[in-house]
C-alpha cells in the first residue's frame, strides 16, 4: 500500500502495531513501519553489519531510533536526569537534534514500551516528533526575556497541532493520558466541509508530508527561521526591543531534496505571508497547515512539501488562501530588523554555551560528557537546560558564583568548552548518518571529527586562521543538519562521495550554491583548499559565507583543482545506484 493508503487504514495511527508489540518477531511490517513514525519511532538496521548478515543469511539487525520532541529544546534537570536514565534502554547515548529534540539509538523492540512510558512520565512525547504532521516546534533558545513571548507561542503552538487520537496513550501508556502528551484545546471550529471528527484538524490521512514550525527572535536567528514551512518573527516596537506589535510570517521554507531528481526538487528558503497582530498568528499558521493539507500533493511524496505548493500556485494565492481561511485580509509583509549570527558558545549573563560535537551525549574515549551532566543536574548546580538548534546546550539556572566550578567539572571529565577548541570545530554540525539512519547514503557524524582535523589544517596553512566558518555535513540530501544553509555544506551523494556547497549565510538568509558533485571523502579538504586561501588573501572583513556568495560558486569553481577519477568496482557502481 502506498503511504496515504498505510494512514487511511490505520485507524488513526493504531494499524496493527499493539499485535506486533505483543508477538516476538523483532521486526515490524512495512505498513506499521509508516505508522510507527507518528508515534516518534523508526525502525532501522546497522548497515554496518548488512551485508555480511546478508551473505550469511542472517536476518538484518533491526532496531529502532526513538525521538522525544522538546518544544524549544525546554529541559528541566530533572527532566534531564529522566532523559538520561531512559538511554539505558538505548545505546547508552543520548543526540541532541537540530530541531531541539533528543534523539535514542538502537532501541530494541522489547524495550520500545517502557522507554516511551518513560519518557511520557518525564512530561515529555514522542508523539508528533516524526510522521507526517507538526513536527517538534523550534523556539530561539537564549533565556532571557523574550522567553515570555517565545514560550507561550510555542507552547500554543504545540497544543493546536498535536494529534488528538488515542492510539498514542493505549499502545505506550497503558490507556492513561500522560500530562505531556495531553491534547489541549482545540482552536476554531472543524474545517469548512468537515465533520468533526478524532482528528478534527488533521482528518484520517493526516498531511502529505512532515511540516516543520519555527519562531525566531528579532535579530537572532539562531534557529534557521527560513528552512521551516513556517517561520514567525516577532515585531517590536524599537525594533530590536520593546513590546511585542505583531509577527512576521514565513511561508514554503524547506531543505530536502533528491539526488536523482534534481530537476524538480530542491532546497528553498520561506517567502513573507504576511505581517499578523498577536492575536492572529495562530489561527493563520493553522490556516496554512490546512490550506497545505487540502492542496498539498499528496500523489508524490518527493514534492509534498508546502515549498512546492507556494511555488506551483505562486504567494499571492496562498496570501488570499490563508485570508479566506481566517475570514479577515492579511496585512502586507513588514521589514525587520538584520539577522546577526548567533550560536551562544562561551559563558555570559550566567548561562554556559556547551558545544556538543554532532549533539552526541556519551561516555567515550575519555570524554565524559553524559556522566558529568547527570552529575550536574542531580545535585541540583544546574537547574535548567537548553537544547540549541545546532545540538549544542545552553546549561543555567546557575547559582551566583558557581559558573566557574560548572566549568571546571566538565573539564574535569574531559569535556571541551566552547574556548577550548578551534571555530570551525564548535560550529561544525552534522546528522548521526550511518550506521543506523535508513535515509543516508554515506558517513557524516563518525567522519566529520576528522574531517574537521584536516580542515585546521587547511585553515592554518592558507592564512585561514581561526575564523568563524560553519561547517554543516549531511549523509544525504534529506538536508537535516541544514547545509543548504551553510557557509560550507557537505552533502553526501554515495557511501564514499559528497557534494560541496559554499557561499551559505552564517545567519540563515541565504542559499548556499554547489562548487562540485561527487568528490571524494579524502578529497574534500584539497577541493576547499584554495577557496579558503582566495578568501584569506582577500582581507574581506565580511564572513566566508557572504565573500564567496559575492564571489559567485561559477567563478569559485574555476579554482578547485581537477577532479580525482578513481576506477569503481561493481559493488561501489551498485551502491552508487
Amino acid at each position: 500500500m502506498s503511504v496515504e493508503d498505510v494512514k487511511r487504514s490505520s485507524a488513526h495511527l493504531r494499524g496493527s502495531l499493539a499485535e506486533e508489540l505483543a508477538g516476538d518477531n523483532d521486526a515490524f511490517q512495512h505498513d506499521n513501519t509508516v505508522v510507527l513514525k507518528f508515534h516518534g519511532i523508526y525502525q532501522q538496521d546497522d548497515r554496518d553489519v548488512r551485508r555480511a548478515r546478508t551473505a550469511a543469511k542472517l536476518p538484518l539487525d533491526l532496531s529502532c531510533m526513538v525521538r522525544a520532541g522538546v518544544p524549544g529544546g525546554r529541559l528541566t534537570a530533572e527532566q534531564w536526569q529522566a532523559l538520561d536514565r531512559v538511554a539505558e534502554l538505548a545505546d547508552g547515548t543520548m543526540r541532541l537534534t537540530t530541531r531541539q529534540g533528543v534523539q535514542f539509538h538502537v532501541v530494541r523492540k522489547g524495550s520500545l514500551r517502557p522507554l516511551v512510558r518513560a519518557i511520557n512520565d518525564a512530561v515529555l512525547t514522542t508523539l508528533a516528533a516524526c510522521g507526517d504532521v507538526v513536527r517538534n516546534v523550534v523556539g530561539s533558545p537564549w533565556p532571557d526575556d523574550r522567553q515570555a513571548v517565545v514560550e507561550p507561542l510555542v507552547d500554543a503552538i504545540v497544543a493546536r497541532f498535536r494529534p488528538r487520537t488515542a492510539a498514542y496513550w493505549e499502545l505506550w501508556v497503558d490507556g492513561e493520558r500522560a500530562a505531556s502528551a495531553e491534547p489541549l484545546a482545540v482552536g476554531g471550529a472543524a474545517p469548512r466541509g468537515r465533520k468533526r471528527s478524532v482528528e478534527p484538524l488533521y482528518g484520517d490521512v493526516y498531511l502529505p508530508r512532515k511540516f516543520k514550525i519555527a519562531v525566531a527572535w528579532p535579530g537572532d536567528n539562531s534557529v534557521d527561521v527560513l528552512s521551516n514551512d513556517v517561520g514567525i518573527v516577532p515585531t517590536l516596537t524599537d525594533g530590536l526591543t520593546g513590546d511585542v506589535t505583531g509577527y512576521m510570517v514565513y511561508v514554503g521554507g524547506g531543505l530536502g531534496m533528491s539526488h536523482s531528481r534534481e530537476d524538480d526538487t530542491y532546497p528553498r528558503l520561506a517567502s513573507p505571508l504576511a505581517w499578523v497582530r498577536p492575536e492572529q498568528v495562530v489561527d493563520v499558521v493553522e490556516a496554512v497547515v490546512t490550506t497545505q493539507r487540502d492542496f498539498g500533493h499528496r500523489e508524490d511524496r518527493h514534492r509534498a512539501r508546502l515549498k512546492y505548493l507556494v511555488d506551483e500556485r505562486g504567494i499571492e494565492w496562498m496570501r488570499a488562501e490563508v485570508g479566506r481561511r481566517i475570514r479577515t485580509e492579511l496585512h502586507p509583509p513588514v521589514d525587520i530588523a538584520p539577522w546577526t549570527p548567533e550560536e551562544y558558545h562561551g559563558t555570559r549573563d550566567g548561562v554556559i554555551g556547551l558545544p556538543v560535537p554532532s549533539g552526541k551525549i556519551a561516555d567515550r574515549d575519555g570524554v565524559n560528557l553524559r556522566t558529568a551532566l547527570r552529575e550536574l543536574t542531580a545535585d541540583g548546580t544546574v537547574g535548567q537546560l537548553r537544547v540549541t538548534p545546532r545540538q549544542d546546550l545552553l546549561l543555567f539556572d546557575i547559582a551566583p558564583g558557581r559558573i566557574p566550578e560548572v566549568e571546571n567539572r566538565l573539564r574535569a571529565h574531559g569535556v571541551a568548552l566552547a574556548g577550548d577548541i578551534s571555530a570551525l570545530r564548535r560550529l561544525a554540525i552534522a546528522c548521526p548518518a550511518l550506521p543506523t539512519c535508513g535515509q543516508a547514503l554515506g558517513e557524516a557524524e563518525r567522519v566529520l571529527p576528522d574531517l574537521v582535523t584536516q580542515l585546521e589544517k587547511v585553515f592554518a596553512d592558507t592564512g585561514t586562521g581561526d575564523a568563524d566558518i560553519r561547517l554543516n555535513m549531511t549523509g544525504c540530501p534529506n538536508g537535516c543538519a541544514r547545509p543548504y544553509t551553510a557557509e560550507i555544506g557537505i552533502v553526501g551523494r554515495t557511501k564514499t562521495t559528497y557534494d560541496v556547497y559554499v557561499g551559505g549565510s552564517a545567519s540563515g538568509e541565504r542559499l548556499a550554491e554547489r562548487i562540485r558533485a561527487d568528490v571524494p571523502l579524502d578529497q574534500l579538504p584539497a577541493v576547499l583548499a584554495p577557496v579558503l586561501a582566495r578568501y584569506a588573501a582577500s582581507h574581506e572583513p565580511q564572513g566566508f559565507g557572504d565573500w564567496s556568495a559575492g564571489v559567485g560558486a561559477e567563478t569559485i569553481s574555476t579554482w578547485l583543482p581537477e577532479p580525482v577519477v578513481r576506477r569503481r568496482s561493481a559493488r561501489q557502481v551498485a551502491e552508487a545506484s
